[in-house]
């Protein structure tokens, strides 16, 4: 990899002033963003792999592998690092459980079908385009046997001060719209909901079958618990009511 190569990597991960950025880098167990959202992911988290009872995770862009490490560390799970950038993957490898990650891009999986539990894939496939998302949805389905929580920076983020110097994302989606690609890349089996968290746009991919019709709500709202155990829920989302409605006439309809 070429030195520009690499120093972009690096500022990526640890220019705070970088868009699309609020990175960080290690100031917030190495999770960034801002102050509050390593408790957002670590309450997301751990609410998905409680409810499917996943034991094997892929964290599918894991960056310099902070949530593998807590989820290996706390969740007791077995975690594999992928990431496409070496200089995350670099850091990854030292973390905790850091000899599980694997430099690959989401598009191109380097496991078998069916060979984890559960996904976890935040902040990834915004930077891709339309066709090279589907693909990587496509991929992360593929993988995995249960369940997949997909998360991409907020539609109306795009509005702010660094979202208009953003040069890195192609895709500002709502979660409908995520929902869609998600449900025509999975393919059948696959029950995709778009999700009310707000600040950013994030859907779930169950099987039904495996998981029960009620795991989308379930999940919603154990993770926003968690969230304001944390102290990082300001105010419960605005479309909790109607996504709630939405989920019991699911359920009621046996989907």
């Amino acid at each position: 990899m070429s030195p520009s190569i690499t120093g972009f990597e690096e500022q990526y991960f640890e220019d705070p002033g970088f868009a699309p950025g609020l990175k960080g880098g290690d100031e917030v167990r190495g999770y960034g963003y801002y102050p509050d959202y390593f408790a957002i992911v670590e309450a997301q988290l751990s609410a998905l792999i409680e409810l499917s009872g996943a034991s094997v995770l892929l964290d599918a862009g894991c960056g310099k592998g902070a949530l593998a490490a807590y989820a290996r560390r706390d969740l007791g799970c077995q975690v594999v690092g992928v990431d496409a950038s070496r200089y995350g993957v670099r850091w990854a490898a030292r973390a905790w459980g850091g000899e599980f990650t694997v430099r690959a891009a989401v598009g191109a999986l380097p496991l078998a079908s069916n060979s984890v539990d559960a996904v976890w894939c935040n902040g990834v496939l915004q930077y891709l385009d339309g066709d090279g998302a589907r693909a990587a949805l496509a991929e992360v389905a593929r993988v995995a046997r249960t369940v997949c929580f997909i998360s991409n920076i907020a539609a109306a983020q795009r509005r702010l001060e660094w979202g208009r110097s953003d040069l890195l994302t192609h895709l500002y989606l709502r979660p409908a719209q995520w929902a869609a690609l998600a449900a025509e890349a999975a393919g059948a089996g696959w029950r995709v909901t778009a999700l009310p968290f707000e600040g950013e746009s994030a859907i779930l991919l169950d099987r039904p079958r495996r998981t029960g019709a009620a795991l989308p709500l379930r999940f919603t709202e154990l993770a926003l618990e968690r969230m304001q155990r944390l102290g990082a829920l300001r105010r419960m989302p605005p479309g909790l009511e109607s996504f709630r409605a939405a989920c019991m006439r699911s359920a009621r309809a046996g989907h």
